[in-house]
């Protein structure tokens, strides 16, 4: 992970600082993201089934 300044320490470093500043966040966000709609995928198919399971008793 990048800096974007050149300093080797933290004495006047003043203000925000992204710590992600040129990484592959981009990646990541992907994962999380797809993560989510498997998860809502997933949920949905189980919630169908016990639906579905309670319907026929």
């Amino acid at each position: 992970m990048e800096a974007p300044f050149e300093a080797t320490t933290w004495n006047g470093i003043t203000g925000a600082v992204y710590a992600g500043y040129g990484s592959v966040e981009g990646l990541w966000l992907f994962v999380c993201l797809a993560l989510v709609v498997v998860a809502i995928v997933f949920g949905w198919r189980h919630e169908e089934h016990a639906y579905k399971a309670t319907e026929k008793t």
